[in-house]
This record gives C-alpha cells, sequence and structure tokens, in this order.
C-alpha cells in the first residue's frame, strides 16, 4: 500500500470512528465506544503519525 492510499483509509477510518463514537455516546453503548477508540489507533498507526520522526529546527 502507498503512501496516498495509507492516507486515505487513514482519513476514512477516522470518519468512521467518529461516527461510532457518536453511536456510542447517543445510545450509552460502551461497546461502540470501545470499538471507536481502536479504529482512531488503527487509523493514526496507518496514517504513519507514530512513524515520522520529529522535525529539527
Amino acid at each position: 500500500m502507498n503512501l496516498n492510499q495509507r492516507k486515505a483509509v487513514s482519513i476514512i477510518l477516522l470518519i468512521v470512528s467518529m461516527i461510532f463514537l457518536a453511536i456510542g455516546i447517543s445510545a450509552d453503548n460502551n461497546l461502540f465506544s470501545w470499538i471507536a477508540i481502536a479504529l482512531v489507533l488503527i487509523s493514526l498507526v496507518l496514517g504513519g503519525r507514530f512513524a515520522r520522526p520529529r522535525r529539527r529546527r
């Protein structure tokens, strides 16, 4: 998977996780909230947020 595809998947997972979080909070369902947290973490890993080195000034 190249970088552009990973970023697209990352953005889609973030949007889906926000939907799951809204459903989980409004329905008072912990399962949807935990799924949303897992999807956010997966999207951060796929998006490369953790793998990028910090920029030095």
